[in-house]
């Protein structure tokens, strides 16, 4: 691991752990294997998580987007930073998948709390 890779998964963990702890789940090495999309995979990591972590990881995903989220090419800071195992080609496939991760985490809470809920 280079020290760079080190260096931003140090700051995921340290500043969004509940959102790199769901994320995890999204992109073991053989998700491809265990379900049929990473958005499958993000359906099923989501619903292993009770809603205070979905509402924290939502919080967090607000804070991750408006400063690594911005950035031309978020990539090392999905795949390295958050630890999601999908090879993204372009650095807007990142952004889509990030921006499909907190719709079905916004959804999935709001199910669960009211309509309005907001993080």
């Amino acid at each position: 691991m280079s020290r760079k890779t080190r260096e931003i998964r140090l700051e995921s963990e340290e500043r969004w752990p509940a959102l790199r702890q769901v994320l995890c789940c999204c992109g073991p090495e053989d998700w491809d294997r265990l379900y049929s999309s990473p958005e499958g995979a993000v359906d099923a990591a989501i619903a292993d998580y009770p809603l205070p972590v979905r509402q924290q990881a939502l919080k967090e995903w607000c804070d991750w987007n408006t400063d690594k989220g911005i950035q031309y090419d978020p990539r090392d800071a999905v795949n390295d930073g958050l630890g999601v195992n999908v090879l993204f080609k372009k650095p807007e496939d990142a952004r889509k998948f990030m921006n499909m991760v907190y719709d079905k985490l916004i959804v999935s809470v709001r199910s669960e709390t009211s309509k309005d809920w907001m993080p």
